[in-house]
């Protein structure tokens, strides 16, 4: 171990640099404070000084004091060396940030004693600082990694988008083309479907964040464009009455594909042969749950229609979404067409 012994007394720092260096340690020697506090403040400094408490320019107090000052790395292990012996003398060579304290004249066991616990404290430093450096890398090469998921993450998105609105532009052509009204609206049903899982991946990649979604700004945009894709949509009117809050997408892909098949279902048949409509839909959070209210004034569901167990895919797909969330509906019949969720926020 490299040891610093600054003391003017040229005997007295002799007989330390020869038992210290009988013990195998590096010496390095000065008689003064300035040079003292010069060589322990270098980037190669000695791990362990011993500094003795009267020198000529800085004395030991105030070489420890600009030390502990000055130190952002491994601290240098302290000595006190001195003729003084009264306890607030000690007591003051601590407080200025010696790490021990040795009187003259000393014993040479003591001193090896306390050189090999000032050898265990500055090991254990060491350690600290290794493992302290190995946790800073480590964050650094998890924050990389992460950095790189998302940048994967927001290109997945980007292409999914991309290819899927392909694909809604050539079933959209293909709907065009079709003379069957039943296969032609089966076609313009899963363009919507389409459209509602673009506008998600959409969202996701303009949002910059590959977890959360706003679920108001999400929801206005899904119903926008699903409505527009229906040639009478300017009839019906929206109305919002959603928080803004966040919801994680596994959560909201499944909200947008029920709202989905709702607008659908209004869009279909809820309005046929009247001049126009209106939909409400409220979404809040409360009490730890996500509460999605849908609403028509419309002709109403038939009474055939059983949701409990329904024969229509829309509502399968409703209800199956609806589990997949731990949740529950009801519907409400009059008046127009009326639907409750409940999910666990």
């Amino acid at each position: 171990m490299r040891i610093l012994v600054a003391d003017d007394d040229v005997a007295s720092r002799t007989i330390l640099t020869m038992l210290l260096e009988k013990n195998g340690h590096s010496v390095h020697t000065c008689d003064n404070g300035t040079e003292a506090l010069e060589l322990l403040t270098r980037a190669d400094h000695p791990e362990l000084a011993i500094l003795d408490w009267l020198m000529p320019g800085l004395d030991g107090i105030e070489v420890c004091q600009r030390l502990r000052a000055a130190e952002r790395d491994l601290p240098v292990y302290v000595i006190m060396l001195t003729i003084k012996g009264e306890k607030n003398d000690i007591v003051r060579g601590l407080d200025s940030g010696a790490n021990d304290y040795i009187s003259k004249p000393y014993d040479p066991g003591e001193l090896h004693a306390r050189i090999l616990a000032g050898e265990r404290i500055i090991g254990l430093q060491k350690e600290l600082k290794k493992r302290a450096d190995e946790a800073i890398d480590s964050e650094l090469r998890i924050k990389a990694l992460l950095s790189e998921k998302e940048t994967l993450l927001f290109e997945i998105h980007s292409r999914v988008k991309n290819n899927l609105q392909t694909i809604s532009n050539m079933l959209t052509l293909q709907a065009e083309t079709l003379q069957d009204p039943k296969a032609s609206l089966a076609l313009h049903n899963t363009i919507a479907r389409i459209a509602n899982m673009g506008i998600l991946h959409d969202r996701l990649y303009r949002n910059g964040t590959a977890e959360t979604l706003s679920v108001k700004s999400y929801v206005e945009q899904l119903v926008s464009n699903i409505a527009g894709l229906y040639p009478d949509h300017k009839k019906v009117s929206f109305d919002y009455d959603i928080s803004d809050f966040p919801v994680n997408t596994a959560q909201i892909s499944k909200i947008g594909m029920i709202i989905n098949e709702l607008v659908m279902n209004s869009m279909e048949y809820a309005f046929k042969g009247r001049d126009s409509g209106e939909v409400l839909i409220s979404i809040r959070k409360q009490d730890g749950f996500i509460r999605l209210g849908f609403a028509d004034n419309g002709n109403g569901l038939p009474e055939t229609v059983d949701t409990e167990n329904p024969e229509t895919f829309g509502l399968r797909l409703v209800r199956g979404m609806c589990r997949q969330l731990n949740g529950t509906f009801t519907v409400d019949r009059t008046g127009g067409s009326g639907y409750k969720f409940n999910f666990a926020g």
